[in-house]
C-alpha cells in the first residue's frame, strides 16, 4: 500500500499542496479501513496509480471550472476549458472501457479536434487574405499617390478601412474561439461523467458526507 500511494503521490504534482494531502489522506484511510495491504490489491480497487491520478485531475479541474468565480475573465475561463479538456482527455484514454466504446470516444474526440482545427485554420485563411487585400491597397497607394492623388489616396484609404474592420471585428474572433472551446469542454464533462465511473471510495466517501 505504501508503495502504491507513494507513486500515487508522486503523480500529484499539479495539484496544491493542500489538495494532494487531502487526496491523499482520503485514499490511505479508504485503504486502511478496507484492509487493502498489497500493491496489487490496491491497483484492482483503485486501478493503477496513473490512472486514478488522472481521474483525479480531471474531477479537480471540472470542479476549478465550475467555482473559477461569478465573473472570470476571458483568458482564464478559456486556459481553465483547455487545461479540462486535456486531462478529461487523459483520464477517458486511462479508463478500462470496452473497445467499441473506446474507439467511439475516440472517434468522436477526433471529429471534434479536427472541426477545431479546420474552423481555425479557415478563420486564419480568411484574415490572411484580408490582410493581405489591406497591405495591397496599401502599397498602390503609396505607389500612385505621386502620379494620381486621388487614386492614391483612395488605395490607402481603403486598405486603411479594412484594416480598420478587422480591429473591428477581431474582439468578434476571439469570442467565437473562446465559445469553440467551452463547447468542447462541455462535450467532454459530459462523456467524463458518462463514461467514468466512480470508483467504490467516492462513493463511500460521498455517502459518508451525505449522512453527515
Amino acid at each position: 500500500m505504501t508503495d502504491y500511494l507513494d507513486k500515487f503521490a508522486a503523480l500529484l504534482v499539479q495539484l496544491q499542496a493542500n489538495e494532494r494531502d487531502e487526496v491523499l489522506a482520503f485514499y490511505r484511510e479508504y485503504l486502511l479501513d478496507a484492509n487493502i495491504q498489497t500493491y496489487e490489491a490496491c491497483v484492482a480497487e483503485l486501478g493503477t496509480p496513473k490512472q486514478l491520478t488522472r481521474k483525479i485531475l480531471a474531477d479537480y479541474s471540472i470542479r476549478f471550472n465550475e467555482t473559477i468565480g461569478e465573473h472570470p475573465t476571458k483568458h482564464q475561463k478559456s486556459r481553465a476549458n483547455m487545461r479540462a479538456i486535456w486531462l478529461i482527455g487523459l483520464a477517458l484514454l486511462s479508463t478500462p472501457i470496452t473497445i467499441p466504446v473506446a474507439l467511439a470516444i475516440l472517434a468522436m474526440m477526433a471529429a471534434l479536434a479536427i472541426l477545431v482545427f479546420a474552423i481555425v485554420i479557415a478563420i486564419i485563411a480568411i484574415i490572411a487574405a484580408i490582410t493581405m487585400t489591406a497591405l495591397a491597397g496599401l502599397t498602390a497607394g503609396v505607389g500612385v499617390i505621386t502620379q494620381s492623388l486621388w487614386t492614391g489616396c483612395f488605395y490607402i484609404g481603403a486598405g486603411l478601412a479594412i484594416i480598420g474592420g478587422e480591429l473591428l471585428v477581431f474582439p468578434l474572433v476571439i469570442w467565437f474561439f473562446n465559445l469553440m472551446i467551452q463547447g468542447v469542454a462541455t462535450i467532454a464533462q459530459r462523456l467524463y461523467h458518462r463514461f467514468v465511473k466512480r470508483n467504490r471510495a467516492e462513493r463511500e466517501g460521498r455517502h459518508h458526507e451525505k449522512n453527515h
